[in-house]
């Protein structure tokens, strides 16, 4: 038709070349900031394990070792202030804007709280070589410390932006949330056996904690690697000893109790447990380090290819010939372009944008089912401390508690976190 305006050709604005880019730049920025927090993460994780093996020792002086503190929990002390100098020290270096942004808020706030309960361990230090506490008051001032430190570890799974990441860490959180729950067992098993016997009271928890192992392995199993399980299937010999150690403390009683030096060799048992724990706990730390290193070096990679070809596609933009901007046929990035690119290419920008939106819809699902399991120990944590702060119960308690009514409602134990959360009422 005479007189007609031709269709415009269609043409990739420098806005949209502008923004994809900054897509992946702001992509690898979360990763680069993963990595501070993965490096904290393994500080961690040493310093846990330094305070369950300090706890250990400092209950058993409590319940009647020496007068004076062995040569071996000054020792652990010793360690235990190394390591936490050491992380004191990473988070002073740390450049503020590398944990900086919107989903660290959470993670920030652990950070803060941990710091602050770990200003008290030199007032906790020299109450228990004063023996100012009783073997429970220390446990339970160390596992408070504890808990603070393990909740840092679980948000920064909840804030890491890549699944493998993710994973890794979920893997992470929960061995050492079972491994923690074996070193309380190992010190509330330690006094049972000192007395020659354990109270209801007593056997109660200990039957709980041995809960907590079973659920915080069984989800360690569901995200580890296949390295990690193998570990994990080799010291079963060394579960199984534990496991039947405890089985004899929960058959004692006043009218019926066992050698009080049999004390030595639960120590010892769980001691062996826990320390082949500790070297799967740092083949998962290793482990979340080179997943953080490899999602870098894909994002850089892939950010180099886009800068490359994208530069290339913004000189011909104008051209009709251009709309493509990846040859699918194995060559070198490097390699000149053909002539002819409306033939030899295949993938266009527009390609690329649905490629990068497919990838982010596909992460963001994985990442959706990873944070679920997350959120649910989240709403059965808020649900326990509401219990704690409300009726007065201990920790140990108020989670029996949920356990209790859960099964007797026959609801799985995060949804009646979730109803309690909004009725406040579990009775």
């Amino acid at each position: 038709m005479n007189g007609s305006h031709a269709m415009p050709k269609p043409h990739m604005s420098a806005a949209t070349l502008k923004f994809l880019l900054a897509a992946r730049q702001s992509q690898l920025q979360g990763l680069e900031a993963l990595t501070s927090t993965s490096v904290l993460v393994g500080h961690v994780s040493r310093l846990v394990h330094a305070l369950q093996k300090e706890r250990g020792y400092s209950t058993l002086f409590l319940s009647g070792s020496p007068a004076q503190l062995p040569a071996e929990l000054i020792g652990l002390r010793s360690d235990a202030e190394g390591i936490e100098t050491q992380a004191r020290r990473f988070l002073l270096d740390l450049e503020p804007a590398a944990l900086r942004c919107a989903d660290k808020t959470r993670l920030l706030h652990c950070i803060s709280h941990a710091l602050h309960r770990l200003d008290g361990m030199p007032d906790l230090r020299w109450r228990v070589r004063e023996r100012k506490l009783t073997p429970q008051e220390a446990g339970l001032r160390f596992t408070q410390i504890i808990a603070c430190l393990l909740s840092l570890v679980f948000e920064a799974a909840d804030s890491a932006l890549d699944p493998d990441v993710t994973r890794a860490l979920v893997a992470l959180f929960n061995f050492m949330q079972g491994k923690e729950s074996r070193g309380q067992e190992r010190a509330l098993g330690a006094m049972g056996y000192k007395t020659g016997y354990c109270d209801q009271a007593s056997k109660a928890q200990l039957s709980s904690l041995a809960e907590s192992q079973r659920r915080a392995f069984e989800s360690f199993v569901r995200f580890a690697d296949a390295q990690a399980l193998r570990m994990w299937q080799d010291m079963q010999q060394a579960v199984e000893s534990v496991h039947r150690l405890r089985e004899i403390l929960l058959k004692t009683s006043p009218d019926a109790p066992v050698d009080s030096g049999l004390a030595e060799l639960w120590y010892e048992v769980c001691t062996a447990c826990i320390d082949a724990m500790r070297r799967i706990e740092q083949h998962l730390t290793d482990t979340l380090a080179l997943r953080c290193r490899e999602c870098i070096a894909r994002a850089r990679e892939e950010l180099g290819d886009h800068q490359l070809l994208l530069s290339r596609f913004a000189d011909t933009a104008n051209d009709a010939a251009s709309a493509t901007v990846f040859d699918i046929q194995p060559r070198s990035i490097e390699a000149p372009l053909p002539d002819g690119l409306a033939h030899d290419m295949e993938l266009s920008v527009l390609d690329m944008l649905q490629a990068q939106a497919l990838h982010l819809r596909r992460t963001g699902g994985e990442l959706a089912q990873l944070r679920g399991t997350l959120d649910e120990r989240r709403l059965v944590e808020q649900a326990k401390w509401l219990l704690v702060r409300q009726q007065g119960l201990s920790e140990q308690a108020a989670h029996d508690r949920l356990l209790r009514v859960a099964m007797d409602r026959g609801i799985a134990l995060g949804e009646l976190a979730r109803r309690l959360l909004a009725s406040e009422d579990v009775t």
